[in-house]
């Protein structure tokens, strides 16, 4: 039996050049999706802590330059966790950590340091209620401000982080300062303000904290490069993306491999098929 083997050997160059080119277009096409899957800002510091040096710095619910956005004074010589660029107008923020509050601090009322404190935050300062009725927690320093609990009296162990000024609750004793602060009951945790006269201690003493690192060298947090106009995918997209690109590959390498019927040349000629009467188709014909 004689093959034609310079078919076969043209057929299978022919199938192999088809896979490489399918494969070579396939990661073309695909591989800046597994670029933007890398990690961002491979070069840049994640997590980096910054001092606060100076008073009154305020941690603030928005990146923005206003009082009513600002949430609580940051005891002096304490750290915030830096995260990230808030992104705002005006890039004056940055995303920041103080405890278990997540909130936004101004650029230049912060030091970035290296390494982590042993103290970063002053989170051991607790206080009490001294009002006979129960005290509201407000969600705002202002005597109008709605509350979602009343602490009881004589409740202790009120997590305490810092300080706000706002509205005179008791007029006799002239006092605007509020605590913010965290109870927890067995209903669930609430945070907000306490007016300061009717909590004891009367003045929260806040050790300072005297630990000194170097300062931050290097780039931190660069500012993004995606233009406004860009759309942007999601990590969770660009699976859903690459996984839909790799089934009609798969499917197509399929197809190539499938065994596939080859023409042979043997050297002789195919059978006629031949085809014979039935003995119902006999007919007979009268001279």
């Amino acid at each position: 039996m004689k093959y034609n083997t310079a078919f076969l050997r043209n057929f299978i160059i022919f199938k192999y050049a088809e896979i490489f080119i399918i494969i070579f277009s396939f990661m073309f096409v695909i591989s800046p999706l597994f670029i933007s899957l890398q990690p961002k800002n491979l070069f840049a510091y994640e997590n980096v802590y910054a001092k606060i040096k100076n008073d009154n710095v305020f941690l603030y619910s928005q990146p923005m330059n206003s009082d009513e956005y600002k949430i609580f004074c940051i005891p002096q010589s304490y750290f915030v966790l830096l995260t990230d660029n808030a992104n705002d107008d005006g890039n004056l923020f940055y995303k920041a950590y103080y405890m278990d509050i997540l909130g936004y601090v101004k650029k230049n009322q912060v030091f970035a340091v290296e390494g982590t404190p042993i103290k970063p935050f002053a989170d051991n300062l607790t206080i009490g209620i001294y009002s006979t009725g129960g005290l509201e927690l407000k969600k705002s320093p202002k005597i109008s401000a709605d509350s979602d609990i009343t602490v009881p009296f004589l409740q202790e162990d009120l997590t305490y982080y810092g300080e706000k000024t706002g509205d005179i609750l008791v007029p006799q004793l002239g006092v605007d300062v509020w605590y913010y602060s965290k109870y927890t009951s067995n209903d669930g945790v609430y945070y907000g303000y306490l007016y300061k006269p009717l909590c004891f201690p009367a003045n929260v003493s806040v050790e300072k904290n005297a630990e000194e690192l170097p300062a931050f060298s290097g780039e931190l947090f660069p500012l993004s490069n995606t233009s406004p106009n860009e759309i942007v995918l999601s990590d969770e997209l660009k699976v859903i993306i690459i996984i839909c690109a790799c089934l009609p590959c798969l499917f197509i390498i399929y197809l190539l491999f499938k065994p596939t019927k080859l023409i042979i040349d043997n050297g002789k000629k195919p059978k006629k098929k031949l085809n014979r009467l039935k003995r119902s188709e006999y007919y007979e014909f009268d001279e």
